[in-house]
């Protein structure tokens, strides 16, 4: 029998067990020129080409099948890198998209989310610190996640009447970790829960939220999108 747990497991490897192919679309040319030699040290990932523009990126997606595609917001003249991730999504749906930005401003969320299913990540530039939270970004996008800046979600707050009110604290403490982009082992010791309970809790998230069947990777990308939808940015 395939349990909730083996067709999660199952999803990942099928990632992991080869290299991660990543385009860079970056107009700096040091940021762009960081980014590609911090994750030439992670053995997983492989940054197959570059680009300074959103055009150039969207030509390299179709020329060199990247995986996935590191894509700044601001790219100067031309199409904004939304625009260009957008594109590159309506050709190639499989491609997973991370999304490097200054903006906090919840239409920037929505312009990349609505309607376009899960595999993305939006991280904030600024807080761009660890590598290794890049590289689980590149990772989930890769697997159809959904994975924001945590920055971004604690700034945003239930609508009124929103459909997340059915959800008990710790639910929806356990949905903000989803939209996180946080793994299984990751979220049970963030939320003090064991391993076992995280994706049980997960499907009765989606349950409350009236989220249909799929495997662990559908049901997180479908849940963390929900949440986007039904928040709204908080006042600071």
């Amino acid at each position: 029998m395939t349990t909730v747990e083996s067709r999660t497991t199952l999803a990942i490897n099928s990632v992991t067990n080869r290299k991660i192919r990543v385009n860079i679309v970056e107009d700096q040319a040091l940021f762009r020129d960081l980014l590609r030699t911090a994750l030439g040290g992670y053995g997983q990932i492989e940054v197959v080409s570059t680009a300074e523009n959103g055009s150039d990126g969207i030509k390299n997606a179709y020329q060199y099948r990247p995986d996935a595609v590191i894509m700044d917001v601001d790219l100067g003249e031309g199409m904004t890198g939304i625009e260009a991730a957008q594109r590159i999504k309506s050709l190639r749906p499989e491609v997973g998209i991370v999304i490097l930005s200054s903006h906090r401003d919840k239409e920037y969320l929505q312009s990349v989310a609505e309607g376009r299913g899960g595999g993305w990540s939006y991280l904030l530039k600024q807080n761009l610190q660890d590598t290794a939270a890049l590289v689980r970004a590149i990772e989930g996008s890769t697997w159809g996640l959904v994975t924001l800046d945590p920055t971004i979600i604690e700034l945003l707050r239930p609508r009124s009447s929103s459909m997340l009110e059915k959800l008990t604290e710790r639910q929806m403490l356990v949905l903000k970790n989803v939209t996180g982009g946080y793994r299984t082992n990751e979220i049970a010791r963030r939320v003090q829960m064991d391993e076992g309970k995280v994706d049980v809790e997960v499907e009765r998230i989606c349950s409350e939220l009236g989220i249909g069947e799929g495997n662990q990777n559908d049901l997180r990308a479908q849940a963390a999108m929900t949440f986007i939808k039904e928040t709204s940015t908080a006042q600071r």
